[in-house]
This record gives structure tokens, sequence and C-alpha cells, in this order.
């Protein structure tokens, strides 16, 4: 599988989901790149439905779900957040610079991250580890 550049280098800090937090009790993600938003009348961005407010929105900017960590219930806390995505090459770098914005953020509020292509799950999700 082709991987840009800077999904590369986080991919290849990504460890293999062994003994995984329980994938149910987390929160999800759905990140729609810019090049699928037309074909899928989807907005880009990171697509997350609030576990609080239960609304659901989309955010381009990783910088803009940082609320919601801050809130997250313990137990979807201590599960991590589960990052689904489409096809790696379709992503732009602004996008998977914003993954790597996300994956800070989330480390920083001590939530584990997991991405995984929507083709591979359930069992292609993988830990991100960035530096």
């Amino acid at each position: 599988m082709f991987l840009p550049a800077s999904i590369l280098v986080v991919a290849l800090l990504a460890q293999p989901a062994g003994n995984l937090p329980n994938e149910a009790k987390g929160l999800h993600i759905l990140w729609v790149p810019s090049a699928m938003a037309g074909l899928s009348n989807e907005p880009p961005g990171f697509k997350v439905r609030d576990p609080i407010t239960q609304v659901e929105s989309t955010f381009t900017r990783a910088e803009d779900l940082e609320p919601m960590l801050a809130t997250l219930p313990p137990q979807m806390k201590a599960n991590g957040v589960w990052i689904s995505t489409s096809n790696a090459f379709l992503y732009v770098a602004e996008e998977t610079a914003q993954l790597k914005v996300l994956a800070d953020l989330a480390r920083k509020r001590g939530v584990k991250v997991f991405l995984g292509e929507l083709a591979e799950q359930p069992k292609g999700w993988k830990e991100l580890k960035v530096p």
C-alpha cells in the first residue's frame, strides 16, 4: 500500500494492535479525505459524534476536537480514539498533518489513538505512536 510521506512517518512508528482497549467503547472518528468529499457527499475532515451531546460534526482542523478530547467520559478515554480512514493515497499533505496534530492532542490527554483503513477493519487497527 502506498503511503504519503507524512503518514509514512507515523505509520512506521505504529505498532500492530495486540491487547487493544475495547474499540466499541472508544471514540470513533471517520476521516474523510478532500478527494472523496465530492463523491461521498460528506464534507472533508474528521467526522465524529460528540459522546456527551450526541451531535455529529465534521472538523477540518484537529485542534477543533480538543474540547471533545478534554471532556471524554473516563471509560471512553481509557478505550481510545479509533480513526477509520479511506485509502492512504487519497489524503493530501495538509490532511495528514492534521492527523499528526490530532494524535499529539490525544497523547497529551493520555488517550491512545488507533488508525484503520475501512477496507481492513475490524482486524487492521494499528496504534499510532507519534514522537
